[in-house]
């Protein structure tokens, strides 16, 4: 379903075509579906913009869930600090950067910092209390972050489709304002996919290494590696 969004928005990008979809982000949809204020039956710029902030904020939130399912982790298996220098290009991210380059860089930064992690789960056979109680907690941060995301992909491509539509009618002063949110919601698109398959990944390890050593996990963690 997310490979078929990302098809359908890079398509629609190219032809600045018109496009409907439906938001099914909780909170983000009331300010989504305020976006198609009636402007020649488009969306006003200031409405687009306002979804815009929304839906960055929203994806944000979700990789700070990522990034402090990490910490605590590293802090379970004593790698904080080697982990924290590679989460600080991800922690970096704000609503100024949100470009291909610099969210394939933080992607990056995660791996590495996964992998850093793993290499010492792989070799800590019997876990203290306190770590089986920081990768529990890790779990949970991790879950709620894959939620987030899975979540977005709806509020992401509603946005890429309105904007989308504004182009075509879009002032020539407001032209390049459109464009750019256009452009951030199809940056959007095409990295939440990728986004989610890393986590899913970290999930899958944390909860094959928690079933091994008797260590609570959150209760949709199942549910959420479910689906592409």
């Amino acid at each position: 379903m997310i490979k078929k969004l990302l098809v359908l928005s890079i398509v629609g990008f190219m032809a600045f075509g018109s496009s409907t979809a439906f938001a099914q982000f909780g909170g983000l949809k009331g300010m989504v579906d305020g976006a198609k204020k009636a402007v020649g039956g488009g969306a006003s710029t200031g409405d687009l913009s306002a979804s815009k902030g929304s839906v960055v904020s929203a994806y944000l939130a979700s990789t700070q869930a990522l990034t402090l399912s990490l910490e605590k982790a590293a802090e379970a298996f004593g790698v904080k600090k080697e982990v924290l220098e590679k989460l600080a290009v991800v922690k970096s991210l704000k609503e100024g950067n949100i470009n291909d380059k610099d969210l394939e860089k933080a992607r990056k930064s995660s791996e590495e910092a996964q992998a850093i992690i793993k290499e010492k789960m792989s070799a800590t056979t019997a876990p203290s209390v306190e770590s089986k109680a920081l990768m529990a907690e890790s779990m949970i941060h991790l879950a709620d972050g894959i939620q987030k995301e899975t979540e977005l992909v709806g509020s992401v491509q509603t946005l890429s489709s309105q904007a989308q539509a504004a182009v075509s009618s879009a002032s020539p002063m407001e032209m390049l304002k459109v464009k750019d949110i256009a452009g951030t919601a199809l940056t959007l698109v095409k990295a939440i996919p990728m986004d989610l398959k890393l986590s899913k990944n970290i999930l899958g390890a944390y909860l094959t290494y928690a079933k091994a050593n008797n260590i609570s996990t959150p209760s949709n963690a199942s549910n959420l590696l479910k689906g592409e």
